[in-house]
């Protein structure tokens, strides 16, 4: 039964304002990829794509606990297991969380076999958005009951700390996700009774409403008030590195002063020397001359170089080192830059570079904030993949690239970087005169979150993948497999 439409129906359909449905009896990429599309598509339609991550992730809830369920039926008829009898209920859920839960394609082939699908119809006007995900299981009058005392007691939690321990200790594991879910709408702005779930004859369906009109809730929590209070704290850029950045945008400045000034500063000079005997700029012997390194790097990618070496000194001053972070940082701008290159993007190589190297700078100061809490989001957003924005905002109030966002302010970043950093998670939602930049930063971290196993590749937005000619999956791993291969190549030589 299953029916994925084809891009260019579900387009026209939207355009003309008519309903889409998606079947299917189990989630692969090309299920995730349509269903990226079309919500996509809505949202701008109706002028809301920066509800974009929150919305995905509810909804990609909503379809896994809509397979979980099916998932169980088969899982119970391939056992000889009555699933409406209470002691046979409870046996064979043990069973089901033991061998199936977290390996789930386990149970793949049974349910392709079975007469189980799950059904997504997309309804839209101008005042409404209207999401239900139907399934061909109809839910237990017990598990109903669950499920419905579970979504009011999570409509009662003011922020993800709160739910902390009843998540923990929930039997069943299904606690996290309604929180997750009810947590999400309050931060969209959308009344938490928006979502329903309900049995109807054979079947079960979960309903969202999305409405033009949202009041979204200030998430305030003392985390979020003390990561403010160390913003406020965090030290200017020094003169004498101003004073190098001045030069930089002077064409008249004259080389000799700008070594001098270099030369000063030995944590500076490495950083230099490193960049200018990096993939992509090295010539073919090394360099060891400061002079030799600014003019083989040039003065934007030194300008580059500046901040991010003195950002990275002011904040591992301030906090701990975190090396891991940096190390992702450096990778994501290596990327970036050989993104920028391979689609012909000349005029933001070193624009990209550079924000490459920051993009991550306020996870520092939320790692440095509360520890347990990060780690917690972490685990989170690996186990459900999930972007860890979208976490910290329900968890803390605040996201790391808001923080991030903040700093940059703080320390008189371009619009550019300011705009990279703060939307490298969620690229529809910044400034169009910056979106070449903020969609190769967006496209170099997804890449590697890949290989940090956050995400896959159906979780990339379909539009960015198109535009950078990788729609096809063979011609991503092709072209993630040569960034690879460059980047080790470079950090080995």
């Amino acid at each position: 039964m299953d029916s994925i439409i084809d891009r260019k129906t579900y387009s026209e359909k939207i355009k003309n304002g008519e309903p889409i449905t998606l079947s299917f009896h189990y989630v692969n990429e090309k299920v995730l990829m349509a269903f990226n599309s079309i919500l996509v598509k809505i949202l701008s339609k109706n002028d809301q794509i920066f509800l974009l991550n929150s919305a995905v992730t509810i909804l990609r809830e909503i379809i896994v606990n809509a397979l979980k369920a099916n998932a169980k039926r088969v899982f119970f008829i391939k056992n000889n297991l009555d699933i409406n009898d209470e002691d046979q209920y409870k046996k064979g859920m043990n069973k089901f969380k033991k061998q199936v839960v977290g390996e789930f394609e386990k149970i793949e082939a049974d349910l392709l076999r079975s007469d189980l699908y799950v059904k997504i119809i997309f309804n839209f006007n101008p005042a409404m958005i209207h999401i239900m995900i139907i399934n061909n299981s109809p839910v237990l009058p017990e598990e109903l009951k669950r499920i419905k005392f579970r979504i009011e007691k999570a409509i009662q939690y003011n922020d993800f700390s709160e739910a902390y321990q009843e998540i923990e200790d929930d039997s069943e594991g299904a606690g996290l996700g309604i929180v997750l879910t009810i947590l999400l709408l309050k931060s969209m702005g959308i009344d938490p009774h928006n979502y329903t779930i309900e049995k109807t004859g054979k079947t079960t369906q979960a309903s969202l409403k999305i409405p033009a009109q949202l009041k979204p809730v200030e998430i305030t929590t003392k985390v979020k008030k003390q990561i403010i209070k160390e913003i406020e704290g965090i030290p200017t850029f020094p003169e004498n590195l101003l004073q190098l950045q001045r030069l930089c945008n002077d064409p008249e400045a004259p080389i000799e002063r700008i070594v001098k000034i270099i030369k000063v500063d030995p944590a500076l000079s490495a950083d230099v020397i490193k960049l200018s005997n990096s993939a992509g700029i090295a010539p073919y012997k090394r360099i060891e001359d400061i002079k030799a390194a600014v003019v083989t790097i040039g003065m934007k990618n030194l300008n580059a170089i500046i901040v991010a070496s003195n950002a990275r000194r002011i904040l591992n001053e301030r906090y701990s080192s975190f090396e891991m972070i940096w190390e992702h940082c450096n990778k994501v701008a290596f990327y970036a830059r050989n993104i920028a290159v391979a689609s012909r993007l000349t005029g933001i190589i070193e624009s990209v570079y550079m924000a490459g190297l920051l993009h991550d700078l306020g996870k520092i100061v939320l790692l440095a904030t509360d520890k347990r809490l990060v780690r917690k989001i972490a685990d989170i957003v690996k186990n459900r993949q999930i972007t860890t924005t979208t976490m910290e905002e329900i968890s803390i109030g605040i996201s790391h690239s808001a923080i991030g966002s903040l700093i940059a302010r703080k320390w008189n970043f371009p619009d550019y970087l300011i705009e990279a950093i703060q939307f490298h998670h969620a690229p529809y939602n910044g400034n169009t005169k910056f979106a070449d930049t903020v969609n190769v930063i967006y496209l170099a971290n997804m890449i590697c979150g890949i290989e940090e196993r956050k995400y896959t590749y159906s979780y990339i937005d379909e539009s960015i993948l198109e535009r950078f000619d990788l729609l096809d999956p063979s011609a991503f791993n092709s072209f993630h497999e040569k960034l690879k291969t460059n980047y080790e190549y470079t950090i080995h030589d």
